[in-house]
């Protein structure tokens, strides 16, 4: 009987990990996929990070710490050998991995995962449905960081020296490392705090050698960080660009807006962690978990700043969601069973309907990619090289930027996705330059530009057709997407 519980128990777990894994195959909607790409190619030529900007026509000789160069390497590699469809398969996998490692982080029970993943699955949706990226490792590397900190706590003290390698290769990954050094600091700061209350008559010099394992993990972390081509300036790249205002040029750097879906997520989520922490209760058992309840709590916060947040501070929530989850389990065993099977089962036959016949993959490939992403047009594309307009004096919108890079080299974007944040010794930033004739508060008309590549749904091709209308610009290029402007000389 113990044996048959057993392969139930794993075949159900297969199928909802299964379930995970087919409804997170997303075509690759990363509008910066390109460059990525261009990024990785150039270090397999090369044998070198590329450091300088080749590839955009502003700001030539800025050098960029490129925190996420290894992402670029895995991109190009999984591309380069199996296409688009290599980067879903890709990320359909990390984020798998992610929530497998939330549920050995968490301790979830298969019933609560059974009620918490396809809830945490919807919040976290639009992070995911871009497919692979940069961001979806830091939230694998943020779930494996909390399922070490877990075992720390079932006394598995040495097993926490691994986030030293962890945060090394996290670093080379992508810039939100940074993040995660946040987040272990605050479960450090309250843990310690919890073991100094709850055994105030230890003396601090036991406290710290009894807890050796963490402070040297955490500092360690905290160097082990910059172990990657650029130093210290994975540090200082970030530092540079805190209240930058072209941040809220960046749509999650925004706070989300009233009463939006975001909104509305992030009350529902709100109401469940207080019940949470209400359910909890005083106990010193629940007492000893507070270091796990604590990041997302802060997350929660700041998320109604920077809704980038968002996306941490869901997976982070697992553990506040876990008593919730368990207020609704049945108390007889055998209806835990029962439900947790047409629960997950459900989430099966959901995640099949959602993707069968999979005609998103059997579709994938750079047309559709330039339609459904940033509205982009080959043939506008190529109207710019027939007509050899690309040159200096040819300006392209800053979502094109990443396309035109891989697709199209011998057209030099003005700007694109790598730039919003670049800022010079001088102060001089390019999208700051860019950004007020794009919306038309700087007149094209009065630039030094001569011929613009644009989609038909920004501000300044509002002023070219009125250009057009006074017959000082010409449009020699248009389809649904985009249109091609020369000015008459």
């Amino acid at each position: 009987m113990i044996k048959r519980k057993r392969v139930f128990s794993f075949l159900i777990s297969f199928l909802l990990f299964l379930s995970i894994f087919l409804a997170s195959l997303f075509s690759p909607l990363d509008p910066d996929l390109g460059w990525h790409l261009k990024y990785g190619e150039y270090f397999f030529e090369n044998g070198e990070v590329l450091r300088d900007n080749t590839f955009s026509e502003l700001m030539p000789d800025y050098e960029w710490n490129n925190s996420s160069w290894a992402t670029d390497l895995l991109t190009y590699q999984a591309f380069n050998n199996f296409g688009l469809i290599g980067l879903s398969i890709l990320g359909a996998i990390v984020i798998t991995l992610t929530f497998f490692f939330l549920g050995r982080a968490a301790k979830l029970s298969l019933f609560e995962k059974s009620i918490i993943f396809p809830l945490l699955f919807y919040f976290v949706l639009p992070v995911n449905s871009v497919s692979f990226r940069g961001q979806l490792l830091s939230l694998l590397f943020m779930t494996l960081m909390f399922y070490l900190l877990s075992e720390f706590e079932q006394t598995n003290r040495r097993r926490l020296l691994l986030l030293i390698p962890l945060f090394a290769l996290w670093s080379n990954f992508h810039g939100e490392f940074i993040l995660g050094l946040a987040l272990f600091s605050i479960w450090t700061f309250v843990y310690s705090a919890k073991e100094i209350y709850l055994n105030y008559k230890t003396r601090f010099k036991d406290f710290f050698v009894e807890n050796k394992f963490l402070f040297l993990a955490f500092i360690g972390s905290t160097f082990a960080a910059i172990i990657n081509p650029f130093g210290v300036g994975v540090y200082l790249e970030t530092i540079k660009h805190l209240g930058d205002p072209m941040q809220k040029s960046v749509a999650e750097w925004l706070s989300p807006a009233d009463f939006s879906t975001v909104w509305w997520h992030l009350l529902f989520t709100g109401i469940v962690l207080v019940l949470g922490v209400a359910l909890l209760g005083a106990g010193k058992k629940n007492f000893d978990k507070a270091p796990f309840y604590f990041p997302s709590l802060v997350l929660f916060i700041f998320t109604f700043w920077i809704k980038r947040y968002a996306w941490p501070m869901y997976y982070s929530s697992v553990f506040l969601f876990k008593p919730v989850a368990n207020f609704f389990k049945p108390n007889d065993e055998k209806q835990t069973l029962f439900l947790t099977a047409v629960l997950i089962v459900s989430f099966f036959a959901f995640a099949v309907w959602w993707k069968f016949p999979f005609n998103d993959l059997q579709k994938m490939n750079w047309e559709n990619y330039c339609k459904e992403t940033i509205g982009c047009s080959l043939g506008a594309a190529e109207k710019i090289i027939a007509n050899k307009l690309n040159n200096s004096k040819l300006l392209t919108i800053y979502d094109y930027g990443g396309w035109l890079i891989w697709n199209y080299p011998e057209i030099k974007p003005t700007i694109d996705g790598r730039m919003h944040l670049w800022r010079n010794e001088a102060g001089y930033s390019a999208f700051e330059y860019y950004y007020p004739i794009e919306q038309n508060i700087n007149d094209i008309d009065s630039s030094k530009y001569n011929a613009v590549l644009t989609s038909r749904y920004k501000p300044i091709y509002e002023r070219l057709i009125e250009l057009k209308k006074q017959n000082k610009w010409k449009e020699i290029y248009s389809d649904e997407n985009s249109s091609v402007f020369v000015r008459k000389l």
